[in-house]
């Protein structure tokens, strides 16, 4: 695509150049058939000039030019057009007036001018035009070089993102928020609501935990727990740490605690007659309180290192401790309204 646009472009540059070219040789070649014809173009313009002198209707004029060529008036003969609404008029000339065979040219003379006075002004018309091929390829090879520049640009730019691309695959968790804890466990939390109602259809699975606070706006979080082991409790207070922060406690500097629940303790059934919107669900059962939640984030930079490196990174992330459960029984709904946080 990137070919093709600086092949346009140059077709382009090309066009204009030949049209200005093509412009050059016309104005010649008519000037030319003036001087070359002078003699017959003068009594042209002037016999329209003595009609249109004594008021002659222009439709009875344009008749009389029709009569005298059905005479064979040489003068009448080479008039093609009248544009007297232009003070103009359209001469038909040989471009070698001593062969009949040579080229026949159609060119527009102004009345008020004499021959030559109309021939100076097609040989003004061709510096011009030869001026401005001057500057067009002056312009046109700048261009072009800035277009190639521009096309190399776009060239590594898309090699870059090509390779960039295939340097690893997205994963499905990057859509949300989400961190990896110190301890190797994978914490998302919901955006919005639709994102909230997201995680909990699609994501939160046998042995997850699921982290809310009871603030308004806090993020759904869970952590994901493939393994099936007790989640440490650090890992469970940086969960608490993302909803809270994701929460109307941010703006308000409001220092709350954070809860986690099991996966099959979050619930979409509402009690009767009762309706839950997106991104709200019904809590049963104990829920675990963590320590409150200092309201601090951060911004962390995730790369990928070496083969030969990985050694030196085991253990970077071992867990540090067990969980402990915090018992507070109650079935209430868990409004988990995300608006918009920072």
């Amino acid at each position: 695509a990137i070919e093709k646009r600086l092949e346009k472009f140059k077709e382009d540059q090309q066009s204009r150049l030949e049209q200005l070219r093509e412009a050059q040789e016309i104005s010649q070649r008519r000037g030319d058939a003036i001087q070359i014809n002078q003699k017959l173009v003068d009594e042209a313009i002037n016999v329209v000039r003595s009609a249109l002198a004594t008021g002659i209707d222009w439709d009875e004029l344009e008749q009389l030019v029709i009569d005298q060529q059905r005479k064979e008036n040489p003068v009448a003969q080479i008039i093609s057009e009248l544009r007297l609404s232009e003070n103009r008029i359209e001469l038909t000339l040989l471009e070698d007036p001593f062969d009949e065979s040579s080229d026949v040219l159609q060119v527009s003379v102004d009345v008020s001018q004499s021959a030559q006075g109309n021939a100076r002004a097609y040989f003004n018309q061709k510096r011009q035009a030869t001026f401005k091929e001057a500057r067009a390829e002056e312009t046109a090879s700048g261009a072009l070089k800035a277009a190639e520049r521009r096309a190399q640009i776009d060239v590594k730019r898309l090699a870059t993102k090509a390779s960039i691309s295939l340097a690893r695959r997205s994963y499905w968790f990057e859509k949300f928020h989400w961190f990896i804890s110190s301890e190797g466990y994978v914490i998302v939390g919901g955006r919005d609501m639709q994102q909230n109602e997201m995680l909990w259809r699609r994501y939160l699975q046998k042995n997850d935990v699921y982290v809310h606070a009871e603030v308004h706006g806090a993020a759904s979080v869970i952590v994901k727990n493939p393994s099936g082991n007790p989640i440490p409790p650090l890992t469970l207070q940086q969960a608490g740490a993302l909803t809270v922060c994701r929460s109307k406690a941010w703006k308000s500097h409001v220092i709350t605690s954070a809860y986690w629940v099991h996966e099959d303790q979050v619930s979409k059934s509402a009690p009767s007659g009762e309706f839950l919107p997106t991104g709200s669900f019904v809590i049963r059962g104990k829920r675990n309180f963590l320590p409150p939640a200092p309201l601090v984030m951060g911004l962390g930079i995730l790369f990928r290192v070496g083969d030969g490196s990985v050694e030196r990174h085991v253990g970077e992330r071992r867990v540090r401790g067990l969980t402990g459960d915090d018992d507070d029984d109650d079935d209430e709904e868990d409004d988990n309204d995300d608006d918009d946080n920072d």
